[in-house]
C-alpha cells in the first residue's frame, strides 16, 4: 500500500520528510500492519515537486493514479494548496508536517490536515514573544513574500499593536532572493531594537550573516521554517543571540528521543529536525486510521483521522473541523555557544 510523499526532496528540509516518512514505514512493516482481515505492507510513493506549483500539481495527479491511500506534503503552504484540490477530489487525505499558512485550512477541503500550529497562532505566540520576552519597542518586520510569510507579517503586525508595540518599517524579499541591500538599509534608516524575518533556511541564515557584516546588531527573531539543517546541536551561521520560535514541544523532551535519535542517525544521514518527527507522525496516523477503518481506501480515513486523538512523537494531535491542529505547542530557543538553548514553551 502506496503512502504519498510529495516535496522538494533534493533539500534539507525535503530529505528529512522523505526520511521522517521512510523511518515510521520500516517501523510498522516491522511491527506487522494488520488492516480488516490482510496483512499490509506499506511503500512511500515519492515525488519531487521542487517546490513548484505547477510540478506540485502534476505530482499530486501521479500520486492518486498510482492509488496512494493519503499523502505526507507538500512543503511549503503554497504548494500544500496548489495540489490541495486534486486530493479532495479523490477523497485522499492529505497530512502537512511542514505547511503551516491559515490559508491552507481554510480551503473548505475534508481532506486536509495541518500538523503544525496555523500562522495566526504562530504569529500571535511571536508577538507575544518579541514584547513580552524581549521587551522590544521598535521593530521592524520582513516577509519573503509567499503565502505563509505574508500571513505571518499580517499577524504579527496587528498582534504587536494590540500589545503596545510599534512596527517602524516593513519590507519584502522574494523568498528566491540573495539580494538584502535594500532591506539592509531600512533597517539602518529605521534602527529597530527588533528584526522580526518571516523567512525560511537558508535564506533566513544568509540574511543573518549580511547583517552582521554590515554592522548591525540588531536582534533577529525568527519562525520555525529558520531552522536550520544542525539543529538544535548547532547553530551554524546564526549569530549569538538569534531567537527562533519552533512548532512542537522541545526535541529533548520527545519519548525515547535519545533511542530514536540514534537509529535515525544509523540510517539518514538527512537533518533530524522537528519536522522529521511530524512526517513520521503523519504516516503513524495514516496506518492507525487504515486498522480502525478496517480499510485502505482513502475515502473512508479522513472522517476517522478528523475524530482522532493520537499522542504522537511530535505531542498530543488532534484536528479542528478544518483540519488545523487543536492548541499546538511552540518552543523559543536563542543561539547561544553555537548551540540552541530551550527558553521556553508556549503556550
Amino acid at each position: 500500500m502506496l503512502i504519498g510523499v510529495i516535496g522538494p526532496l533534493t533539500i534539507p528540509r525535503g530529505k528529512t520528510t522523505r526520511d521522517g516518512a521512510q523511518f515510521a514505514v520500516d517501523k510498522i512493516n516491522a511491527q506487522g500492519l494488520r488492516v480488516g482481515d490482510k496483512n499490509i505492507v506499506l511503500r512511500l510513493f515519492l515525488a519531487d515537486d521542487k517546490n513548484d506549483l505547477n510540478l506540485a500539481v502534476i505530482n499530486a495527479r501521479a500520486a492518486v493514479a498510482a492509488g496512494v491511500v493519503g499523502v505526507v506534503g507538500h512543503l511549503t503552504t503554497d504548494a500544500s494548496i496548489a495540489a490541495a484540490k486534486i486530493y479532495n477530489e479523490a477523497g485522499v487525505p492529505q497530512l502537512s508536517p511542514t505547511s503551516s499558512g491559515r490559508e491552507f485550512t481554510q480551503l473548505g477541503y475534508s481532506t486536509v490536515f495541518q500538523l503544525l500550529g496555523h500562522s495566526e497562532y504562530t504569529s500571535q505566540y511571536l508577538a507575544e514573544t518579541a514584547i513580552k520576552v524581549l521587551r522590544a519597542k521598535r521593530i521592524m518586520l520582513i516577509d519573503n513574500d509567499t503565502l505563509l510569510g505574508k500571513a505571518l507579517a499580517r499577524g504579527f503586525a496587528a498582534a504587536v499593536t494590540r500589545q503596545g508595540g510599534q512596527i517602524v518599517d516593513s519590507d519584502k524579499i522574494n523568498a528566491k532572493s540573495s539580494d538584502f541591500n535594500a532591506a539592509v538599509a531600512k533597517i539602518r534608516n529605521a534602527s529597530p531594537d527588533l528584526v522580526f524575518f518571516a523567512g525560511v533556511e537558508p535564506q533566513t541564515s544568509a540574511f543573518a550573516v549580511r547583517l552582521r557584516q554590515f554592522g548591525l546588531q540588531t536582534r533577529l527573531l525568527l519562525a520555525g521554517g529558520a531552522v536550520n539543517p544542525l539543529f538544535p546541536r548547532k547553530t551554524e551561521e546564526y549569530p549569538e543571540g538569534t531567537l527562533v520560535l519552533v512548532n512542537g514541544h522541545p526535541v529533548e523532551k520527545v519519548q525515547n528521543f535519545k533511542r530514536l535519535e540514534q537509529a535515525y542517525r544509523e540510517k539518514y544521514t538527512s537533518p533530524l529536525i522537528p519536522r522529521t518527527w511530524f512526517a513520521y507522525d503523519a504516516v503513524d496516523m495514516l496506518a492507525e486510521a487504515m486498522k480502525r477503518a478496517g480499510s485502505t481506501n482513502p475515502r473512508l480515513l479522513s472522517p476517522i483521522l478528523h475524530q482522532m486523538k493520537f499522542n504522537g512523537l511530535s505531542g498530543a494531535i488532534s484536528f479542528a473541523p478544518d483540519g488545523s491542529l487543536i492548541a499546538p505547542p511552540y518552543t523559543l530557543y536563542r543561539a547561544e555557544q553555537g548551540r540552541w538553548k530551550t527558553l521556553n514553551t508556549l503556550p
